[in-house]
């Protein structure tokens, strides 16, 4: 009996990916070619190659301009994330070079760690950094964790951990001539924002105030406290943040502080290290001199 061979499909040419990277960032051969050292024709040539390889078209071309088919957005999907293994591959193998991949709170992560990782990276500029701020299932194994954890007091969290604290927000286009000699207890009036359907936050806040929690003004309810804070700043109610999450926010009037030293800890962000992680010199030591504010 005759097998049957089965065709293994034969790879593009992947000496033209960068070619056509670069060609669909830009949206230009010629300033792919000039970013890649090349010529335009050499650009050009690469990425028909590419289509002919691959039997479709990847751009419609127009005069002096590209713009990607279907096919095409299609293919830079797989391309870009196939780059980009490669180059962090690259890196890795380098010598004298490290890599820590940190897991965290999207809110921890935007308003928080990225503002300051400038400062660690001009320190250790030998360190390459991966932050994973969405549960996507990424295939890297995380060397440092943080985990958010709801509480009151302090001392009840591990050593090491942020202390989260709240205050009232708002936009200043909420309402007009706010008069901070009202009482706390009359924002209940106003529409609250939620960063978690319980309110938890809200009810330390007014358990500092001294009142029971009691909204009057009807309340929006979202899943992150990012998605909160963005609410608020579109001048849709009083939300709660943490004074660093808001700081750029609070220094430039885009939003106001509301009875600040009503400030409840309402929980705290806890950081672990993977027991098989070889963390990089100094980013704890480096990570502890950034406390959140208590």
């Amino acid at each position: 009996m005759r097998k049957t061979q089965t065709k293994v499909p034969r790879l593009p040419p992947l000496g033209a990916l960068p070619a056509f990277a670069a060609a669909a960032r830009t949206g230009s051969l010629t300033l792919a070619a000039a970013e890649m050292h090349l010529t335009a024709g050499a650009v050009s040539r690469q990425v028909k190659t590419l289509e002919q390889a691959l039997g479709v078209a990847l751009f419609h071309r127009r005069h002096n301009a590209i713009e990607l088919t279907e096919a095409g957005r299609h293919f830079l999907v797989h391309v870009t994330s196939a780059l980009s293994t490669l180059e962090t591959g690259a890196r890795s193998i380098q010598p004298n070079r490290s890599r820590l991949v940190i897991q965290a709170p999207i809110t921890l992560a935007r308003r928080w760690l990225i503002p300051r990782l400038g400062s660690y990276l001009q320190q250790n500029p030998a360190v390459d950094i991966s932050i994973h701020s969405l549960a996507l299932g990424s295939g890297e194994a995380a060397d440092v964790a943080v985990t958010y954890q709801r509480g009151t007091q302090a001392h009840a969290f591990p050593q090491g951990s942020l202390i989260d604290r709240t205050i009232a927000v708002c936009s200043p286009h909420l309402f007009s001539g706010f008069d901070h000699r009202r009482e706390p207890a009359q924002l209940l009036d106003l529409p609250l924002l939620l960063d978690t359907a319980d309110a938890w936050s809200w009810h330390r806040w007014c358990e500092c105030a001294g009142f029971a929690f009691d909204p009057r003004g009807g309340n929006l309810v979202f899943d992150t406290d990012e998605a909160a804070i963005d609410a608020c700043i579109s001048g849709l109610g009083i939300g709660q943040a943490n004074p660093s999450f808001v700081e750029k926010e609070l220094r430039s009037g885009q939003l106001l502080a509301l009875f600040p030293s009503i400030a409840p800890i309402v929980g705290a962000y806890e950081i672990a290290k993977s027991h098989t992680a070889h963390l990089p010199q100094g980013f704890f030591e480096w990570l502890s001199r950034w406390d959140l504010p208590t």
